[in-house]
């Protein structure tokens, strides 16, 4: 089970680019995305688009597999153009670090340090 993740986020999509985004976004998951997972180098990924609000997020991405397999990934040329496509056609796209599943507990135990370094 999947101990990391990547948290792929992004705003609204840029104005005159929408029809691009979400093109970018149906063939990121049921092509790249699918492709990682089919190719062992990923456990799983997660896409949401959010209902329109007031906030500036448009959706993300939840990208799931062991350490090594996201340290590799972030080193990939082909995840970088990616998301270098992401940043073309979103505003406030980021991309955080994340503990899942499997990864927890070490998420747990460091905050758990940092409390009772504060005590």
């Amino acid at each position: 089970m999947a101990e990391a993740g990547f948290w792929i986020v992004w705003g609204i999509p840029t104005r005159g680019r929408e029809r691009r985004a979400l093109e970018l976004l149906k063939t990121s998951t049921t092509g790249y995305l699918d492709e990682l997972r089919r190719d062992g180098r990923i456990e799983r990924h997660d896409a949401a688009i959010l209902r329109p609000q007031s906030t500036e997020l448009g959706g993300f991405i939840l990208i799931q597999g062991s350490t090594e397999q996201l340290d590799a990934l972030r080193e990939d040329a082909t995840f970088q153009q990616w998301v270098t496509q992401i940043q073309l056609v979103a505003d406030r796209v980021g991309i955080v670090d994340a503990w899942v599943n499997n990864g927890l507990p070490e998420a747990y135990a460091l905050y758990d340090e940092a409390l009772r370094a504060l005590d």
